[in-house]
């Protein structure tokens, strides 16, 4: 569980990008009552995660349904209250029309016109000369490297660590019945959006309850079904490790976004497989230490796709925040 620091603001959005006529253009918004152009942002709210902020700032600032890509860097700078902002930022595009993500979204009202009274698309020189501030400047290189390295166009592999579950020692049925707890069960909702955020169009699991439990709110209410890996459980990876490993990278190679639910005891092996897919190029960092995430934790991997394989050009992890 991890607390925002006091004095802390926190805010999440995106660039979103599209490339027309081989031309790579960002979607800026106007607010009058700074005059400025600036990127879709805004403050976390109570219950939120950073991905969700992010994507619903941006769908009521613009009218648009957007999937995550990699992060991108983020902003920090004083406000007038004296107090710091953090902002997070993401690249991202326009969702297709009939996402089944976007359908498990919670619904969005849009910013009225006093918050935000234009949005534009940009050339990267457009940008670079319209938008006020030069801090924000600063993830638009940053998407703009990616783009001309040919990284910038990726999918999500999300891995979730099985929520909070009932002890073993007070559950007298079958270990891989073993249910969450009331608060395994919040976190699974909380889940929805997160996952949702970043497109994901298969969801796959341990067939254990505890891990499917943590992702059947997403599936019941984006409308995708769970397949079952038994070579994900904790007793499969336990009598054949190779064969958790070589489902991970099967996984891992499969050329559309997903999340996987799992357990601990799987958690060492299945972030080496992941390891050996990033490049000295990948930004952020993979967790070195067991348990690698807590109860209810998600690393996403941003994966390329090449001809030689998966290549992870950014890896992103995300607890359970609590709002001050």
């Amino acid at each position: 569980m991890t607390h925002y620091p006091p004095g802390i603001v926190i805010s999440a959005g995106a660039l979103v990008w599209r490339v027309r006529d081989g031309e790579l253009q960002v979607l800026s918004v106007h607010r009058p009552r700074y005059d400025d152009w600036s990127w879709p942002k805004g403050k976390i709210e109570e219950g939120e995660t950073l991905p969700h902020c992010a994507i619903r700032e941006v769908s009521e600032e613009t009218g648009k349904e957007v999937i995550l890509g990699q992060p991108l860097p983020s902003l920090r700078y004083p406000i007038a209250s004296g107090k710091q902002k953090v902002v997070r930022y993401w690249a991202a595009q326009v969702a297709s029309p009939g996402s089944r993500a976007v359908a498990a979204r919670p619904p969005v009202k849009a910013a009225s016109k006093h918050e935000i009274d234009k949005i534009r698309w940009l050339s990267v020189a457009e940008a670079r000369d319209q938008i006020t501030l030069s801090d924000d400047l600063r993830p638009l290189e940053a998407l703009v490297a990616a783009f001309e390295n040919d990284r910038l166009d990726t999918r999500a592999f999300v891995l979730v660590r099985h929520a909070r579950a009932t002890r073993r020692k007070a559950w007298s049925g079958a270990d891989e019945d073993r249910p969450i707890t009331h608060a395994g069960d919040a976190r699974a909702q909380q889940l929805v959006p997160l996952i949702a955020a970043f497109g994901v169009k298969h969801v796959g699991s341990s067939p254990a309850e505890r891990c499917m439990a943590t992702v059947r709110p997403f599936a019941e209410a984006s409308g995708i079904p769970v397949k079952t890996y038994e070579a994900l459980t904790e007793h499969g990876h336990a009598s054949t490790p190779l064969k958790t490993a070589s489902t991970l990278t099967n996984l891992l190679g499969k050329q559309s976004s997903r999340v996987v639910a799992v357990h601990r005891p799987t958690l060492p092996t299945i972030v080496e497989m992941v390891r050996a897919a990033t490049r000295t190029y990948t930004r952020g960092a993979l967790p070195r230490k067991n348990p690698y995430l807590p109860a209810g934790g998600v690393l996403v991997a941003h994966v390329l796709d090449t001809d030689s394989g998966p290549r992870v050009t950014a890896v992103e992890t995300h607890l359970l925040h609590v709002h001050p």
